[in-house]
Protein backbone atom coordinates (compact mmCIF):
# COMPACT_ATOMS: atom_id res chain seq x y z
CA UNK A 1 0.00 0.00 0.00
CA UNK A 2 2.23 2.21 0.87
CA UNK A 3 4.41 2.02 -2.52
CA UNK A 4 1.58 2.44 -4.45
CA UNK A 5 1.33 5.46 -2.67
CA UNK A 6 4.88 6.55 -3.20
CA UNK A 7 4.31 5.51 -6.97
CA UNK A 8 1.25 7.55 -7.71
CA UNK A 9 2.52 10.61 -5.91
CA UNK A 10 5.83 10.69 -8.01
CA UNK A 11 3.37 10.24 -11.34
CA UNK A 12 1.36 12.81 -9.96
CA UNK A 13 4.31 15.19 -9.58
CA UNK A 14 6.10 14.38 -12.67
CA UNK A 15 2.31 15.35 -14.59
CA UNK A 16 2.45 18.37 -12.52
CA UNK A 17 5.82 19.80 -13.57
CA UNK A 18 5.05 18.99 -16.86
CA UNK A 19 1.95 21.13 -16.79
CA UNK A 20 3.70 24.32 -15.25
CA UNK A 21 6.79 24.23 -18.04
CA UNK A 22 3.65 23.64 -20.42
CA UNK A 23 1.75 26.80 -19.22
CA UNK A 24 4.85 28.77 -18.63
CA UNK A 25 5.50 30.20 -22.33
CA UNK A 26 9.14 31.42 -23.21
CA UNK A 27 9.72 35.12 -23.55
CA UNK A 28 9.84 35.82 -27.41
CA UNK A 29 12.51 38.43 -28.17
CA UNK A 30 11.77 41.85 -29.31
CA UNK A 31 11.85 42.42 -32.84
CA UNK A 32 13.42 45.64 -32.55
CA UNK A 33 16.44 45.29 -30.48
CA UNK A 34 17.57 48.76 -30.39
CA UNK A 35 14.50 50.07 -29.29
CA UNK A 36 15.34 48.26 -25.65
CA UNK A 37 18.18 50.53 -25.67
CA UNK A 38 17.21 53.85 -27.29
CA UNK A 39 13.79 55.07 -25.32
CA UNK A 40 11.00 55.74 -27.72
CA UNK A 41 9.78 58.65 -27.41
CA UNK A 42 6.17 58.73 -25.89
CA UNK A 43 2.89 60.65 -27.17
CA UNK A 44 0.19 61.86 -25.84
CA UNK A 45 -2.77 59.54 -25.39
CA UNK A 46 -5.26 62.36 -26.47
CA UNK A 47 -3.63 64.70 -28.44
CA UNK A 48 -5.68 67.98 -28.94
CA UNK A 49 -6.50 68.39 -32.74
CA UNK A 50 -5.40 71.77 -33.67
CA UNK A 51 -8.29 74.45 -35.31
CA UNK A 52 -7.53 76.21 -38.46
CA UNK A 53 -8.74 79.33 -36.12
CA UNK A 54 -5.25 78.37 -33.79
CA UNK A 55 -3.60 77.75 -36.87
CA UNK A 56 -3.97 81.74 -37.44
CA UNK A 57 -3.76 82.98 -34.52
CA UNK A 58 -0.19 81.31 -34.02
CA UNK A 59 0.99 82.98 -37.48
CA UNK A 60 -0.76 86.13 -36.51
CA UNK A 61 1.34 86.34 -33.67
CA UNK A 62 4.90 85.96 -35.39
CA UNK A 63 4.44 88.72 -38.48
CA UNK A 64 8.26 88.24 -39.33
CA UNK A 65 7.51 84.72 -40.74
CA UNK A 66 5.88 85.52 -43.47
CA UNK A 67 6.44 88.85 -44.28
CA UNK A 68 9.98 89.24 -46.49
CA UNK A 69 12.57 91.63 -44.82
CA UNK A 70 12.40 95.15 -46.49
CA UNK A 71 15.50 96.24 -45.44
CA UNK A 72 17.77 93.55 -47.46
CA UNK A 73 18.64 94.45 -50.73
CA UNK A 74 16.98 92.54 -53.91
CA UNK A 75 20.17 90.13 -55.34
CA UNK A 76 19.65 89.63 -58.85
CA UNK A 77 20.49 87.05 -60.39
CA UNK A 78 23.54 86.94 -62.54
CA UNK A 79 24.24 85.39 -65.88
CA UNK A 80 26.76 83.36 -66.69
CA UNK A 81 29.38 85.32 -68.92
CA UNK A 82 30.45 82.96 -71.78
CA UNK A 83 33.85 84.07 -73.05
CA UNK A 84 35.78 83.23 -76.54
CA UNK A 85 39.38 84.03 -76.16
CA UNK A 86 39.16 85.51 -72.76
CA UNK A 87 36.72 88.05 -74.05
CA UNK A 88 33.24 88.58 -73.13
CA UNK A 89 30.42 87.22 -75.61
CA UNK A 90 27.13 88.98 -75.90
CA UNK A 91 28.78 92.11 -74.07
CA UNK A 92 29.74 95.12 -75.53
CA UNK A 93 33.67 95.86 -75.89
CA UNK A 94 34.45 98.72 -73.83
CA UNK A 95 35.07 101.79 -76.20
CA UNK A 96 39.20 102.85 -76.70
CA UNK A 97 40.34 105.86 -77.30
CA UNK A 98 41.83 107.27 -79.94
CA UNK A 99 45.17 107.01 -80.54
CA UNK A 100 47.33 110.59 -80.94
CA UNK A 101 48.35 112.09 -84.28
CA UNK A 102 51.82 111.35 -85.52
CA UNK A 103 54.24 114.93 -86.07
CA UNK A 104 54.75 114.95 -89.33
CA UNK A 105 58.31 116.28 -90.24
CA UNK A 106 59.84 117.95 -93.14
CA UNK A 107 62.88 116.81 -93.47
CA UNK A 108 64.58 112.63 -93.17
CA UNK A 109 68.51 112.43 -92.42
CA UNK A 110 69.46 109.09 -94.04
CA UNK A 111 72.97 107.17 -93.22
CA UNK A 112 74.28 105.75 -96.70
CA UNK A 113 77.27 103.62 -96.73
CA UNK A 114 79.58 101.78 -99.46
CA UNK A 115 80.39 98.27 -98.59
CA UNK A 116 83.59 98.43 -101.45
CA UNK A 117 85.27 101.63 -99.70
CA UNK A 118 83.90 101.42 -96.59
CA UNK A 119 83.05 105.00 -97.12
CA UNK A 120 79.82 106.70 -94.72
CA UNK A 121 77.90 109.58 -95.56
CA UNK A 122 74.96 111.43 -93.66
CA UNK A 123 72.73 113.82 -95.91
CA UNK A 124 69.21 115.39 -95.62
CA UNK A 125 66.38 114.58 -97.95
CA UNK A 126 63.50 117.00 -97.88
CA UNK A 127 59.96 115.14 -98.17
CA UNK A 128 58.45 115.55 -101.54
CA UNK A 129 62.42 115.62 -103.16
CA UNK A 130 64.82 113.25 -104.17
CA UNK A 131 69.33 113.24 -103.29
CA UNK A 132 71.72 111.32 -105.44
CA UNK A 133 74.14 109.46 -104.03
CA UNK A 134 77.04 107.72 -105.82
CA UNK A 135 74.82 105.06 -108.32
CA UNK A 136 71.81 105.30 -105.45
CA UNK A 137 68.82 108.15 -106.09
CA UNK A 138 66.84 108.56 -102.49
CA UNK A 139 63.57 110.32 -102.62
CA UNK A 140 61.42 110.71 -99.06
CA UNK A 141 57.67 110.74 -99.06
CA UNK A 142 56.89 111.03 -95.64
CA UNK A 143 58.70 111.94 -92.38
CA UNK A 144 57.11 111.36 -88.84
CA UNK A 145 57.79 110.94 -85.51
CA UNK A 146 56.33 108.52 -82.91
CA UNK A 147 53.04 109.88 -80.72
CA UNK A 148 53.48 110.93 -76.68
CA UNK A 149 51.09 107.97 -76.04
CA UNK A 150 53.55 105.45 -77.78
CA UNK A 151 55.60 103.37 -75.90
CA UNK A 152 58.85 104.37 -77.93
CA UNK A 153 60.17 107.05 -79.32
CA UNK A 154 60.98 106.46 -83.14
CA UNK A 155 61.16 108.02 -86.37
CA UNK A 156 59.66 106.19 -89.70
CA UNK A 157 60.29 107.34 -93.26
CA UNK A 158 58.31 106.47 -96.30
CA UNK A 159 61.37 105.74 -99.01
CA UNK A 160 62.00 105.53 -102.53
CA UNK A 161 65.36 104.13 -103.47
CA UNK A 162 66.50 103.40 -107.36
CA UNK A 163 69.93 102.42 -108.67
CA UNK A 164 70.67 104.61 -111.53
CA UNK A 165 74.56 104.74 -112.60
CA UNK A 166 76.03 107.11 -114.53
CA UNK A 167 76.75 106.71 -118.07
CA UNK A 168 79.65 108.25 -119.84
CA UNK A 169 77.35 108.34 -122.95
CA UNK A 170 73.72 109.12 -122.06
CA UNK A 171 71.51 108.70 -119.04
CA UNK A 172 70.21 105.10 -117.51
CA UNK A 173 66.85 104.14 -116.92
CA UNK A 174 66.25 104.18 -112.71
CA UNK A 175 65.87 101.35 -111.46
CA UNK A 176 63.85 100.79 -108.10
CA UNK A 177 65.55 98.47 -105.43
CA UNK A 178 63.65 99.21 -102.45
CA UNK A 179 59.89 100.52 -101.67
CA UNK A 180 58.45 101.62 -97.76
CA UNK A 181 58.97 102.23 -94.42
CA UNK A 182 62.26 102.81 -92.54
CA UNK A 183 62.36 102.72 -88.85
CA UNK A 184 65.22 104.69 -87.38
CA UNK A 185 65.41 102.09 -83.86
CA UNK A 186 64.79 99.44 -86.21
CA UNK A 187 67.08 99.22 -88.73
CA UNK A 188 66.92 95.76 -89.62
CA UNK A 189 63.30 95.51 -90.22
CA UNK A 190 63.39 97.11 -93.44
CA UNK A 191 66.48 97.03 -94.63
CA UNK A 192 68.06 97.47 -98.37
CA UNK A 193 69.18 94.94 -100.00
CA UNK A 194 71.81 96.04 -102.43
CA UNK A 195 75.54 94.07 -102.93
CA UNK A 196 77.41 97.40 -103.08
CA UNK A 197 75.50 99.85 -101.08
CA UNK A 198 73.50 100.33 -97.53
CA UNK A 199 71.29 103.07 -96.34
CA UNK A 200 68.78 103.48 -93.33
CA UNK A 201 67.13 106.12 -92.14
CA UNK A 202 69.00 108.19 -88.91
CA UNK A 203 65.82 110.60 -87.82
CA UNK A 204 63.18 112.89 -88.80
CA UNK A 205 63.61 116.65 -88.41
CA UNK A 206 61.34 120.03 -89.19
CA UNK A 207 64.42 121.74 -90.77
CA UNK A 208 67.38 120.84 -92.72
CA UNK A 209 70.43 121.06 -90.67
CA UNK A 210 73.03 123.82 -91.70
CA UNK A 211 75.59 121.41 -92.54
CA UNK A 212 73.63 118.92 -94.23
Amino acid sequence: MTRARWFAATILAVLATAGLATATPAPIPSADPIGDVIPQPTQPANPTPTTPAEAQTTSAADPAAELPDEDAPDQPETPAVQTAGGLPVGRPLPELADPLPRSRQGVAIIQALDKVTAVSIRFAVPVGQQRRWRGLVFRVRACETTAADEPMRDSVAYVEIFAQPRARDGAVDPRRIFQGWMFASSPALSELEHPLYDAWVISCQAEAPSDA
